[in-house]
């Protein structure tokens, strides 16, 4: 278990887990801290978008590509 934590740790911090996770069709949320009071949106397209959640959905309010 040890072994697989610190796999993922090194796999998240190198980028290598998000593009393994783009790969497989996945979409990624997390912090953007250029724009911290947005949600970041990456889609497997490659496309990265700012937003926020409301009513359990993505409500886009920039496109960054």
């Amino acid at each position: 278990m040890l072994t697989l934590s610190e796999a993922v740790a090194r796999d998240s911090q190198s980028g290598k887990l998000s593009c393994d996770l783009l790969a497989q069709g996945q979409t990624l949320y997390g912090k953007n801290i250029d724009f911290p009071d947005y949600l970041e949106r990456i889609t497997p397209d490659g496309k990265k978008s700012l937003g926020h959640w409301r009513n359990g959905e993505f409500q886009q309010v920039i496109s960054l590509l």
